[in-house]
């Protein structure tokens, strides 16, 4: 008898699963270049001329938070084992958490920084603490509770995606791509836009993989010859 073959593939990428996977991270990546520099000791001194872009990209980022989500979810749906569990349950919390502290300390932020600009200069400085205060605030702060929990659940649902890929043999260039995806949710550039390109990376060259191990296992059809006779 042969010995069992206890090796388990990845489950394979379709080119519409494989274009959302590569389109979603990347199309952040470039929203994410644009992201204001802003000095945690004087938000709204760094942030009042640059307060459109601001809001711009955390409106556009918290669409993307659900839709790297989703990319995490369609990357382990299939998968076996309890890692691939464990990924899957740690989305839901990066979603939930890391979504709900972008929407106060991105959009907050911007409105109550368009706000000091609209009120009189004499006003300036009690929004200006105001604004200081909701950084520090140790909740919806930069970094707070809920700040602190998007993170780690999704340093969890990445680091559990990278031991499920490992247990189906995938190559080790997708679980290393993967592994550096967990620098996104340090979002501003270069750092976060470089997570995406991995993400984007691990995504697109485990479907060269796959495709490259199906056109070894498909058979070469036999030659046929035709054989003449002699007249």
């Amino acid at each position: 008898m042969n010995p069992r073959d206890d090796r388990i593939d990845p489950p394979q990428l379709t080119d519409k699963r494989l274009g959302f996977l590569i389109g979603v991270p990347l199309a952040w990546a470039v929203l994410l270049w644009f992201h204001p520099g802003g000095d945690g000791d004087v938000i709204y001194t760094s942030l009042r001329d640059e307060v459109t872009a601001w809001q711009i990209v955390h409106v556009g980022t918290l669409v993307f938070i659900g839709l790297m989500g989703i990319a995490l979810y369609m990357l382990v749906q299939d998968l076996p084992g309890r890692a691939a569990t464990i990924s899957r349950l740690a989305i839901g919390p990066f979603v939930l958490f890391y979504a709900a502290w972008e929407a106060v300390i991105g959009l907050g932020t911007g409105a109550l920084v368009q706000h000091a600009n609209d009120v009189p200069p004499g006003q300036r400085p009690a929004v200006s603490d105001a604004i200081q205060s909701l950084q520090d605030n140790v909740i919806v702060g930069d970094p707070g509770v809920f700040a602190i929990i998007g993170v780690l659940a999704w340093a969890t649902a990445v680091g559990a995606a990278v031991m499920a890929y490992r247990r189906v043999r995938a190559p080790v260039m997708v679980s290393v791509l993967l592994g550096l995806s967990v620098v996104v949710v340090s979002h501003p550039p270069p750092i976060g836009p470089i997570g995406l390109a991995c993400f984007a990376g691990a995504a697109g060259l485990l479907a060269i993989s796959q495709r490259a191990s199906r056109v070894i296992a498909t058979p070469t059809p036999a030659s046929t010859h035709t054989i003449g006779v002699g007249t």
